[in-house]
């Protein structure tokens, strides 16, 4: 007899949905014609710490190995991102939830940042689909009391789960950064959903986990999705740079047991044209590092298609 399983909104949950969201992979050959995967999954990952700590240390300066392993381990529910990502830092989640209450625009703008960044906004519909799919999982877990709050408005002001199922015009990036805030802080840990995640993407011996929900069935109300266009918030800080460098490499987390190498790939140089200030990419064969920066990570990839 099978178990049916409540579905859980935590952080891994959360992530997992938004992965689905990605922008296009690019394609296996400008990968290994020296062109890096700017939508990977620890950057997608490290992209949603920085909005709970916008200073937090580079994650890139791990060996590949941890890097792909924690952030598999966080999807997944195993853990809470080890020690590279914030998630189980209490002074930076309580300082994100400080600043989400009473500093509503600057914590907005980080998001507006990864959602410009990584979200595909495109005439696939993948962000209508991450609402809804997200409005589903609040829905169905019924842990989450009907009074609950989400800090979901464009304005800051935060509503109740009754309420927000109730909206049809829903604005982006607020959203999405009223879930994150409510799936990191809340008292029930990341492993909460470990459950959920097994049924939505049931082992395949080794292989690649393959996403099998669906959630977005389950909200029958048509949803407009609007978008944030920041006015009159403060200029960022250029980056200051750092010269100290420090080699690491990463690789597909999503096939954490596979070790075969490619052949090494040539020097290039890929800056993200939509927020170029959030993350540059310097990349250079044979194997991959990463040097930190401010705001800035620099990655010499070769080997491994990142996912």
């Amino acid at each position: 007899m099978t178990t049916k399983i409540t579905p859980r909104l935590c952080g891994g949950t959360f992530f997992t949905l938004f992965l689905r969201a990605r922008k296009p992979l690019q394609g296996a050959n400008k990968y290994y014609a020296g062109i890096p995967e700017p939508f990977s999954q620890p950057i997608a990952l490290f992209a949603l710490a920085k909005v709970i700590a916008p200073d937090w240390q580079n994650i890139f300066i791990y060996a590949k190995t941890t890097v792909r392993g924690n952030t598999t381990e966080y999807k997944t529910c195993t853990n809470d991102g080890g020690s590279i990502y914030p998630f189980d830092d209490d002074a930076a989640l309580s300082a994100f939830d400080e600043r989400v209450k009473t500093e509503y625009p600057m914590a907005l703008s980080e998001m507006c940042d990864v959602s410009a960044l990584l979200v595909d906004s495109g005439s696939t519909k993948k962000d209508v689909r991450l609402v809804r799919e997200l409005l589903a999982l609040i829905k169905s877990d019924d842990s989450i009391l009907d009074d609950q709050l989400f800090y979901v408005e464009e304005n800051g002001e935060a509503v109740t789960k009754v309420d927000l199922l109730q909206e049809e015009r829903i604005c982006l990036q607020s959203f999405l950064l009223g879930l994150w805030h409510f799936a990191i802080t809340r008292t029930e840990k990341n492993a909460f959903g470990k459950s959920t995640i097994d049924e939505w993407c049931p082992s395949s011996g080794g292989g690649k986990r393959e996403y099998k929900g669906n959630l977005q069935e389950l909200i029958a109300t048509p949803i407009i999705l609007t978008y944030h266009t920041p006015n009159d918030e403060p200029e960022k800080e250029e980056p200051i740079e750092d010269e100290d460098t420090v080699d690491a490499e990463m690789m597909d987390d999503d096939t954490a047991g596979e070790t075969s190498e490619k052949a090494s790939a040539e020097t290039t140089q890929q800056i993200v044209n939509n927020n170029p200030a959030f993350f540059t990419f310097n990349v250079t064969g044979n194997g991959n590092s990463f040097i930190n920066k401010v705001d800035t990570v620099i990655i010499k990839n070769g080997g491994k298609k990142d996912e």
